[in-house]
């Protein structure tokens, strides 16, 4: 079966917040700070990101391989100083607030 890895960063910004994984609009499941889960996906090309409340990652892009495993990982962009902006992106950037990005093989 093709499997969707994907693994979150851990950080300070929502830290107890479970963000949702999202393939093609539906939901997957949940991912918790610094945790990686794995999702049973059909194989193709596959747009995936992460969602926190009205806010979300990037889209990505992905193909998913027969009988393979696609990997991801993706985090908080509310790091150091970028901290004290958590309004301005919530309110001015939403689909910035999170990142998400394809892992090499």
């Amino acid at each position: 079966m093709s499997k969707l890895r994907i693994s979150r960063d851990s950080g300070y910004a929502d830290r107890a917040r479970k963000y949702t994984v999202m393939c093609e609009d539906k939901a997957l499941g949940k991912i918790g700070n610094g945790e990686s889960v794995e999702f049973d996906v059909p194989p193709g090309e596959k747009e995936v990101y992460l969602k926190v409340d009205w806010c979300r990652s990037n889209k990505v892009r992905i193909n998913v391989p027969t009988e393979g495993t696609a990997q991801l990982s993706g985090g908080s962009n509310l790091r150091g100083p970028r901290i004290m902006l958590a309004i301005v992106y919530v309110l001015f950037k939403p689909h910035d607030y999170l990142w998400l990005t394809a892992k090499a093989d």
